[in-house]
């Protein structure tokens, strides 16, 4: 990976941070061993404020990327390593992307929307959501 690309994934990884904490008022913090460890992107500030939302994103293993395109191929390779990743924390996948002149979305399993729902694997069996569509799904979530 070239060192442009490590700071447009920085500055997304920034970025997203923001927006959820200008959202949820929750504070992420970028996962500085990912690289090395493999983990997800963004974890729990150990400062964070408590409460039934900060503990709803801590389940979720997200992984950011920020790219010049989104395609459905790089999504599905995406969706495949932020799975993985999530795995290996016991953590729900979340998959944060923004493509260039582009919005945030937010990729989930289907059973983070529907519980009854088996968590299959594979990026046919996500939702596709906005930013504000993933910040209201935890605030819905925290609530029950």
């Amino acid at each position: 990976m070239s060192r442009m690309q490590r700071s447009k994934g920085a500055s997304g990884e920034r970025e997203l941070i923001q927006a959820i904490h200008a959202h949820l008022g929750v504070k992420l913090l970028r996962n500085l061993e990912q690289s090395r460890a493999g983990g997800h992107d963004l974890t729990l500030a150990d400062n964070a404020e408590g409460g039934p939302v900060a503990r709803e994103l801590a389940r979720y293993g997200i992984e950011v990327k920020r790219h010049s395109k989104a395609t459905q191929g790089l999504l599905r390779e995406w969706w495949s390593q932020t799975t993985v990743q999530a795995q290996r924390a016991g953590l729900r996948p979340c998959l944060a992307y923004r493509a260039d002149r582009q919005d945030w979305r937010v990729v989930l399993p289907l059973a983070a929307l529907v519980p009854s729902l088996e968590p299959w694997p594979g990026h046919e069996w996500t939702a596709d959501l906005s930013l504000l569509g993933f910040v209201t799904l935890i605030r819905e979530q925290a609530a029950t």
